[in-house]
């Protein structure tokens, strides 16, 4: 059977191409072997193996390819030989032994520095930097410019010279361009994800900056230019959710560094479901870097089957495992108090604590126990708010029921123009809903006559009482919860804001016990408004059930709050190590740290002044902090925030104080709640919502970068990606 002509052809071009691949290898081998050996059968072998790739033998040549393995081997055999190299050659070898770069070549023989190598400008060849090499290309490759006169070769290099820097300036422009399309393609890319805009939006913004800018910019003699830059600026929905990724891939690079460089830090875990009900699991740390303290988000990761103990635990690991986060270094774990979180014997603390291999600071939220204890009132409040809740759905479910009843607080210029709808979910919800009922209630009691329905609680006078009493109450609820909610918060700080709420409460009982009801205003009204009863005891008998439900509250706190109260003068460490003793400190879940020589440190640092008045300046920067706070002056920048001031000021003690820094940071870094998990969750609600249909990579990157603190480098993101304008 006879083989077709171009199946031959292409057989023998094949074995031509192996031949000659095989040629260049083993040449270079056996040159290598004749200079250490001396050995003849090298030539021969190559030059066989030459002949078999001619001959389109392919049996010769894989024949002949294990002939010259064997000179590999006595390659590896013969290293004692080299040292009867002379010291001339090896110098010879040096890179720097006259390999240097010489600018007499350039006007000589047209050749140029580029990356420290030659490189002639009338090829765009590189030559070895050696004068014997660059004269023998120019002569060999360039014969006819270097027959020219000296005169006239002169001048046709620089010519040559002048043309291949404008190319280079004008590629170097090109880039340079090119660069700041990017970045700024990237900075406004930042700037809609931190604002919860869709991706698409990019084309929008492009758009509005084209159609102000004619106006924006007419008095400028580059308008033309200014707007063809930004028309050639990408920002198409693709591109923008391209430019997200990257940025959230750069910041978790930086934040993966900070961990590593990290003595220790604390982990705030939640588990929640976005609004496609699908499980969500946020892992954030709290750490300190240099003089700042940090309070990232790892990783959102999503929980596709169950979310019991062992399964967080998992997720929690293989998250620690893909960031290179070492799992020994947690010092608290704070949670929503879930039992798939700290159940005794499946919780996730059981089976992480037996990783780390020793026990960590556990931490119920405390905004979350806050609202369980405003929430675990009597039964009173309960059928308070169903009656309510009830009133108002009745009200604002219905639209028609919704505009007449707007209409008649328009007649009345109320305060307020429509009701509250209760939401159990949130915090404030109950006291905002009480609260603004109570102050349309003669319109909601004249509107429900008007409408013939039959609601006497409004005319009951121990149902109202305990309306606005208990209004009064929750409100004061609410205003302890604001004071919670904030990122960066020190567990000392929340703690005293329950401290100081523990001691109102007692205020609020003597307040209602002597009938004065200074700090429950809708209460004294109703009372002083009311004349259903003409005996005097009654109000007595009011103020005393009251003041009980108040004791009941207060009781309630100290029991939830009872793991803080024990770690009182632990914490208290942070801010006054002056005047701390070390027998009273509870550091059983901190002996892993090595607090060795703690006890001394702390006899040392307290008989000096010098130290000493580290932290009374410190106290006393927290206390203008506070002031200022309260003032409404949070954005003075003479200041800093409050756990960057107290970690500077441990930062500056000497290494005498090791284990008292250590000490310092680690209580520096404790949760005190789960509130930057709550505002994750509620970022990826607003982000992922019903009208916009996003991967999960997309999504968690999304809101990574609307919560961080960390910038995106800009510089080293546009570097990295070729240019494609926008069309």
């Amino acid at each position: 059977m006879r083989t077709p002509a171009n199946v031959t052809s292409r057989k023998e071009s094949r074995t031509r191409g192996l031949g000659h691949r095989v040629w260049s290898m083993r040449t270079d081998c056996a040159t290598k072997t004749r200079r250490r050996s001396g050995l003849s059968a090298c030539r021969g072998s190559v030059w066989d193996v030459e002949c078999g790739a001619r001959a389109g033998s392919w049996r010769a040549v894989a024949g002949l390819l294990n002939r010259v393995g064997p000179m590999k081997r006595v390659c590896s055999r013969t290293p004692s030989l080299e040292p009867e190299m002379t010291a001339a050659k090896k110098a010879k070898l040096k890179p720097d032994s006259g390999r240097s770069f010489q600018q007499a070549w350039t006007e000589s023989f047209g050749v140029i520095e580029r990356n420290g190598k030659a490189l002639c400008i009338l090829c765009s060849e590189s030559v070895v930097c050696r004068t014997s090499s660059v004269r023998r290309h120019f002569d060999t490759n360039h014969k006819s410019v270097a027959e020219l006169g000296e005169t006239e070769r002169k001048e046709f290099l620089e010519g040559k010279l002048r043309k291949c820097h404008s190319q280079y300036l004008s590629f170097c422009n090109h880039l340079s361009k090119s660069n700041h399309l990017t970045a700024a393609s990237f900075q406004i890319s930042l700037c809609i994800v931190k604002h919860g805009k869709p991706l698409s939006d990019g084309d929008f913004v492009k758009m509005a900056m084209l159609s102000g800018s004619d106006s924006l910019f007419h008095d400028f003699p580059n308008k033309d230019k200014i707007m063809q830059r930004i028309s050639e600026m990408p920002l198409s929905r693709n591109t923008v959710k391209d430019r997200v990724l990257r940025m959230a891939g750069d910041v978790s690079q930086q934040l993966t560094t900070d961990l590593q460089k990290a003595a220790c830090y604390s982990m705030c875990l939640y588990e929640s479901t976005d609004i496609n009900n699908h499980a969500k699991l946020a892992v954030i740390l709290r750490y300190a870097v240099g003089d700042i303290m940090r309070e990232e988000l790892v990783k959102l990761v999503s929980l596709p089957g169950r979310t019991e103990g062992i399964d967080i635990y998992n997720a929690v690991m293989e998250t620690f495992l893909s960031q290179d986060i070492r799992p020994e270094k947690v010092v608290s774990v704070t949670s929503d108090g879930a039992p798939h979180m700290i159940g005794a014997t499946s919780g996730f603390v059981q089976f992480f604590v037996k990783e780390t291999k020793h026990p960590v600071i556990q931490f119920h939220c405390i905004i979350h126990q806050e609202a369980l204890c405003a929430r675990e009132g009597s039964k009173k409040l309960d059928d308070i708010l169903r009656d309510v809740t009830k009133m108002v759905n009745y009200i604002m479910a219905r639209a028609r029921n919704f505009r007449q009843f707007q209409a008649l607080l328009d007649e009345v210029q109320t305060q307020y123009n429509a009701l509250l709808m209760y939401n159990k979910v949130q915090w404030l919800s109950r006291g905002r809903v009480l609260e603004r009922f109570v102050a349309c209630l003669d319109e909601i009691r004249l509107f429900m006559n008007e409408k013939g329905q039959d609601y006497p609680q409004l005319t009951d006078m121990a149902w109202l009482n305990n309306l606005m009493f208990f209004t009064d109450f929750t409100l004061h609820f609410n205003v302890l919860n604001k004071k919670l909610q904030s990122i960066g918060k020190t567990a000392e700080r929340m703690f005293y804001d329950i401290k100081t709420f523990e001691k109102k409460l007692q205020v609020f009982e003597r307040d209602l016990e002597s009938g004065q009801l200074k700090y429950f205003p809708n209460l004294k009204i109703h009372l002083d408004n009311t004349t259903f009863s003409d005996h005097p005891t009654s109000h007595q008998e009011i103020y005393k059930e009251f003041s009980s439900l108040v004791a009941a509250a207060k009781a309630n706190i100290s029991n939830r709050f009872l793991q803080f109260h024990k770690m009182e003068t632990t914490l208290c460490f942070l801010t006054s190590p002056d005047k701390a003793k070390f027998e009273e400190l509870d550091l059983s879940c901190l002996h892993w740290l090595d607090f060795g020589n703690l006890e001394m440190e702390l006899l040392e640092f307290q008989e000096s002044s010098i130290w000493k008045n580290k932290f009374f300046d410190l106290r006393a920067t927290l206390e203008k902090i506070e002031t200022l706070a309260c003032e409404g002056m949070t954005k003075d920048r003479t200041v800093g925030s409050p756990e960057n001031e107290i970690l500077k000021v441990w930062n500056s003690l000497p290494n005498n104080f090791k284990s008292m820094k250590a000490l310092g940071i680690a209580f520096l870094t404790l949760f005190g709640s789960s509130y930057a998990c709550e505002q994750l969750f509620s970022a990826l609600n607003y982000i992922k919502s019903d009208t916009r249909k996003q991967t999960d990579d997309v999504s968690a990157a999304c809101v990574a970068l609307k919560l961080t603190k960390y910038e995106p480098r800009f510089d080293k993101l546009s570097a990295c990606i070729q240019q494609q304008r926008s069309h």
